[in-house]
Protein backbone atom coordinates (compact mmCIF):
# COMPACT_ATOMS: atom_id res chain seq x y z
CA UNK A 1 0.00 0.00 0.00
CA UNK A 2 1.40 3.15 -0.83
CA UNK A 3 0.65 6.53 0.50
CA UNK A 4 2.70 9.19 -2.07
CA UNK A 5 3.32 12.72 -1.42
CA UNK A 6 6.61 14.14 -2.53
CA UNK A 7 8.08 17.37 -1.97
CA UNK A 8 11.16 18.97 -1.63
CA UNK A 9 12.07 19.66 1.56
CA UNK A 10 13.02 22.86 2.79
CA UNK A 11 16.60 24.90 3.24
CA UNK A 12 17.60 25.47 6.70
CA UNK A 13 17.96 28.77 8.18
CA UNK A 14 20.97 30.48 7.14
CA UNK A 15 22.79 27.42 5.35
CA UNK A 16 24.24 28.49 1.74
CA UNK A 17 21.81 28.36 -1.34
CA UNK A 18 24.43 25.43 -2.09
CA UNK A 19 23.50 23.46 0.90
CA UNK A 20 23.58 19.73 0.24
CA UNK A 21 19.69 20.03 1.43
CA UNK A 22 18.05 22.62 -0.53
CA UNK A 23 16.53 20.09 -3.38
CA UNK A 24 15.94 17.39 -1.38
CA UNK A 25 13.01 15.81 -2.61
CA UNK A 26 10.98 13.57 0.00
CA UNK A 27 8.84 10.98 -0.45
CA UNK A 28 6.44 9.81 2.42
CA UNK A 29 4.89 6.47 1.94
CA UNK A 30 3.98 3.23 3.31
CA UNK A 31 5.98 0.60 3.22
CA UNK A 32 4.95 -3.54 2.27
CA UNK A 33 5.70 -6.25 4.48
CA UNK A 34 8.86 -7.37 2.20
CA UNK A 35 10.44 -3.75 3.38
CA UNK A 36 10.43 -5.07 7.03
CA UNK A 37 14.18 -4.79 7.45
CA UNK A 38 13.90 -1.06 6.71
CA UNK A 39 11.82 -0.84 9.06
CA UNK A 40 13.44 -2.56 11.63
CA UNK A 41 16.81 -0.48 10.87
CA UNK A 42 15.47 2.57 11.03
CA UNK A 43 13.31 2.12 14.10
CA UNK A 44 16.25 0.36 16.18
CA UNK A 45 18.75 3.33 15.22
CA UNK A 46 16.18 5.71 16.44
CA UNK A 47 15.89 3.64 20.09
CA UNK A 48 19.77 3.56 19.90
CA UNK A 49 20.37 7.74 19.30
CA UNK A 50 17.38 9.09 21.06
CA UNK A 51 16.72 6.41 23.72
CA UNK A 52 14.74 9.40 25.87
CA UNK A 53 12.24 9.57 22.95
CA UNK A 54 10.59 6.35 23.70
CA UNK A 55 9.26 4.11 25.93
CA UNK A 56 10.78 1.11 24.43
CA UNK A 57 14.16 0.31 24.42
CA UNK A 58 16.57 -0.95 21.78
CA UNK A 59 17.26 -4.43 23.75
CA UNK A 60 13.70 -5.13 23.65
CA UNK A 61 13.16 -4.35 20.20
CA UNK A 62 16.16 -5.97 18.47
CA UNK A 63 15.24 -9.22 19.71
CA UNK A 64 11.85 -8.70 17.78
CA UNK A 65 11.12 -11.30 14.89
CA UNK A 66 10.36 -10.94 11.23
CA UNK A 67 6.51 -11.44 12.05
CA UNK A 68 6.45 -9.22 15.14
CA UNK A 69 8.59 -6.58 12.37
CA UNK A 70 5.94 -7.41 9.68
CA UNK A 71 2.71 -7.09 11.76
CA UNK A 72 3.81 -3.47 12.96
CA UNK A 73 4.97 -1.91 9.35
CA UNK A 74 0.86 -1.42 8.30
CA UNK A 75 0.55 1.01 10.56
CA UNK A 76 3.95 2.59 9.66
CA UNK A 77 4.96 5.99 7.34
CA UNK A 78 8.45 6.57 6.00
CA UNK A 79 10.14 9.48 4.67
CA UNK A 80 12.49 8.43 2.00
CA UNK A 81 15.43 10.92 0.90
CA UNK A 82 18.50 9.98 -1.16
CA UNK A 83 16.31 6.49 -1.71
CA UNK A 84 16.98 5.39 1.41
CA UNK A 85 14.40 5.80 5.02
CA UNK A 86 15.36 9.01 6.78
CA UNK A 87 11.86 9.30 9.00
CA UNK A 88 8.95 7.08 10.41
CA UNK A 89 5.73 7.87 12.19
CA UNK A 90 3.39 5.03 13.50
CA UNK A 91 -0.19 5.72 14.36
CA UNK A 92 -2.58 3.30 15.27
CA UNK A 93 -6.09 2.68 15.23
CA UNK A 94 -7.96 1.65 18.43
CA UNK A 95 -9.89 -1.24 17.43
CA UNK A 96 -11.42 -1.28 21.01
CA UNK A 97 -15.69 -0.24 20.83
CA UNK A 98 -15.20 2.01 23.98
CA UNK A 99 -12.02 3.36 22.35
CA UNK A 100 -12.24 3.18 18.58
CA UNK A 101 -12.54 7.05 18.02
CA UNK A 102 -8.87 7.34 19.20
CA UNK A 103 -5.89 6.99 16.81
CA UNK A 104 -2.66 7.06 18.96
CA UNK A 105 0.59 8.38 17.41
CA UNK A 106 4.19 6.68 18.66
CA UNK A 107 7.81 5.87 17.31
CA UNK A 108 8.06 9.43 15.80
CA UNK A 109 11.72 9.97 14.46
CA UNK A 110 13.57 12.24 11.99
CA UNK A 111 17.34 11.05 11.19
CA UNK A 112 19.86 13.93 13.29
CA UNK A 113 21.19 14.40 9.53
CA UNK A 114 17.75 14.88 7.70
CA UNK A 115 15.94 17.14 10.92
CA UNK A 116 15.04 20.98 10.53
CA UNK A 117 14.33 20.34 6.94
CA UNK A 118 10.50 20.23 6.55
CA UNK A 119 10.50 15.90 7.17
CA UNK A 120 9.02 15.65 10.27
CA UNK A 121 6.32 17.96 8.91
CA UNK A 122 5.55 16.40 6.22
CA UNK A 123 5.59 12.74 8.49
CA UNK A 124 2.79 14.55 10.85
CA UNK A 125 0.69 16.33 7.99
CA UNK A 126 0.57 12.46 6.07
CA UNK A 127 -0.29 11.01 9.43
CA UNK A 128 -3.07 12.98 10.44
CA UNK A 129 -4.46 13.31 6.93
CA UNK A 130 -4.62 9.41 7.00
CA UNK A 131 -6.40 9.95 11.01
CA UNK A 132 -8.98 12.00 9.28
CA UNK A 133 -9.94 9.98 6.70
CA UNK A 134 -11.43 7.85 8.76
CA UNK A 135 -14.32 9.45 9.74
CA UNK A 136 -15.42 7.81 13.06
CA UNK A 137 -11.95 9.05 14.96
CA UNK A 138 -12.03 12.56 16.39
CA UNK A 139 -9.00 12.51 18.53
CA UNK A 140 -5.59 11.77 18.12
CA UNK A 141 -2.97 11.07 21.45
CA UNK A 142 0.68 11.08 22.36
CA UNK A 143 3.43 11.33 24.28
CA UNK A 144 6.34 13.14 24.50
CA UNK A 145 9.51 13.23 26.68
CA UNK A 146 9.30 17.75 27.35
CA UNK A 147 13.06 17.85 27.14
CA UNK A 148 12.38 16.89 23.08
CA UNK A 149 11.71 20.67 23.20
CA UNK A 150 11.16 20.71 18.64
CA UNK A 151 9.10 17.82 19.20
CA UNK A 152 6.88 19.59 21.39
CA UNK A 153 6.96 22.51 19.65
CA UNK A 154 5.97 20.70 16.47
CA UNK A 155 2.84 19.04 18.08
CA UNK A 156 1.94 22.25 19.49
CA UNK A 157 1.89 24.00 15.72
CA UNK A 158 0.04 20.96 14.61
CA UNK A 159 -3.00 21.77 17.53
CA UNK A 160 -1.74 19.59 20.19
CA UNK A 161 -2.67 20.86 23.46
CA UNK A 162 -0.80 19.48 26.59
CA UNK A 163 -3.91 17.44 28.61
CA UNK A 164 -1.18 16.11 31.59
CA UNK A 165 1.84 15.20 33.01
CA UNK A 166 2.85 11.71 33.55
CA UNK A 167 6.03 12.40 36.37
CA UNK A 168 8.86 9.55 36.03
CA UNK A 169 7.12 7.41 33.34
CA UNK A 170 10.93 6.88 31.51
CA UNK A 171 13.64 5.52 33.39
CA UNK A 172 16.94 5.89 31.25
CA UNK A 173 20.26 4.42 32.49
CA UNK A 174 19.55 5.72 36.04
CA UNK A 175 17.67 8.96 35.14
CA UNK A 176 13.51 9.36 35.46
CA UNK A 177 12.09 11.59 32.69
CA UNK A 178 8.73 12.31 32.14
CA UNK A 179 6.44 12.41 29.55
CA UNK A 180 3.35 15.18 28.80
CA UNK A 181 0.69 13.11 27.16
CA UNK A 182 -1.09 16.01 24.40
CA UNK A 183 -3.79 15.76 22.17
CA UNK A 184 -5.91 16.76 19.57
CA UNK A 185 -9.87 16.74 18.66
CA UNK A 186 -10.20 16.54 14.69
Amino acid sequence: MKIKKTRTARRERNSPPQDVFSHLEVEIKKLDEDHWQDYRNLRLEALQGASVAFGSSYEEEMTLSEADWKKRIPNALFAFADGKPVGLIVFVFNRRAKTRHIVDIFSFYVKTAYRRKGIGQMLLETALAETKAQKHVIKIRLSVNPEQKDAVRLYSKFGFKTVGCLEKELLVDGRFYDELVMEKYL
